[in-house]
């Protein structure tokens, strides 16, 4: 990535413009949890500069929570595999946290697997919180492969967490970058 042009962060509308970012999706969740919600709510994409060429090096994808209306849920985080271990992932997720803060959401909730202990580690780092667990999540019924190993762990539960949008969020987390 060229650090003179930094990353941007946009939001991509419901529609087929959406099928584009698949690929990227598909780093974090299986493809048929992944079409079921693909068309509804916020889908953020992260560009940066490759060589010569802007192109989308991490996407997210946000969803209301039923019954919340300050609550949004990341339902996929994903950083293209070839940008891992550059801090992507956590400007990314500064830059997604910051809109939804200013567009009125007062908390975030995400869940990942229990395999995926990068996963597990990279949200703790990002200032969640451990707050439940779904056990006996990963069914076939829900999509999910029952012999897919992550880390030589089987992924049976769900491991939720959440984080509060604070009102000075953006001065916080510029803080933090220093």
């Amino acid at each position: 990535m060229n650090d003179d042009d930094p990353p941007r962060i946009q939001r991509v509308p419901p529609g087929p413009e959406r099928e584009r970012f698949l690929p990227l999706l598909l780093l974090a969740d299986e493809p048929e949890p992944l079409r079921g919600y693909l068309q509804e709510g916020d889908l953020y994409v992260f560009w940066g500069k490759v060589g010569r060429y802007r192109e989308p090096l991490g996407a997210t994808h946000v969803l209301p929570v039923p019954d919340d209306a300050a609550t949004a849920e990341l339902k996929a985080v994903a950083i293209a595999q070839d940008q891992h271990n550059k801090g992507l992932g956590q400007k990314m997720l500064v830059a997604v946290l910051a809109d939804l803060h200013e567009r009125g959401t007062r908390r975030v909730i995400v869940g990942t697997s229990n395999a995926g202990i990068g996963q597990i580690a990279f949200y703790q780092k990002a200032g969640f919180r451990l707050w439940r667990i779904e056990r006996d999540y990963f069914t076939p019924e829900k999509g999910y492969d029952p012999a897919e190993r992550e880390n030589g762990l089987p992924h049976r539960d769900m491991v939720w967490f959440d984080r509060a949008l604070e009102a000075d969020e953006a001065s916080r987390e510029s803080a933090q970058e220093r």
